[in-house]
């Protein structure tokens, strides 16, 4: 059987709200980007960054599939996970979630299912190992501080 999301250490986005092209077109890019298994990058507080997030999870796609269609794609996706060596392609949904704060201590040991997106306040980033990180190279781990300021050393999506 499949690994599921994980729960315990992350939720996901809230779906509603129309998304911003413009913040989605960067988040998509930046995910995409590279061959680096984990990649970490701060972006200021959106209104819309859940709605961004929704588009890459897919949950976005599946609200426009209606029921039938995206049971149909639920599927795929599954088919696809299943697929021993299969490389993520840019339409293959992602894990996206924002980590729990009592879940920091389990972030060094997350090992995710599928590509990933992972939001983290700032405060939770603050208190984070984020040194101790791993990520599989064929799963890749994105973590999106998000706090008002530049996240020292951190690439700044704008």
């Amino acid at each position: 059987m499949g690994a599921r999301f994980d729960t315990l250490l992350m939720r996901p986005p809230v779906l509603g709200g129309p998304a911003d092209p413009a913040l989605t077109g960067r988040l998509l890019a930046w995910c995409h980007a590279g061959a680096l298994p984990l990649a970490l990058a701060s972006v200021a507080p959106h209104a819309a960054l859940d709605a961004a997030a929704c588009v890459l999870d897919g949950s976005e796609r599946l609200q426009r599939l209606g029921r039938l269609a995206g049971l149909l794609w639920r599927v795929q996706v599954k088919v696809n996970d299943l697929i021993p060596g299969r490389a993520p392609r840019d339409d293959d949904p992602w894990d996206c979630g924002w980590l729990r704060p009592e879940a920091l201590a389990r972030l060094p040991a997350f090992r995710p299912r599928r590509a990933t997106l992972l939001l983290l306040a700032e405060d939770d980033a603050a208190r984070a190992d984020l040194a101790g990180l791993q990520a599989d190279a064929a799963k890749p781990l994105r973590l999106l501080v998000v706090s008002a300021q530049p996240w020292p050393g951190l690439l700044r999506l704008r």
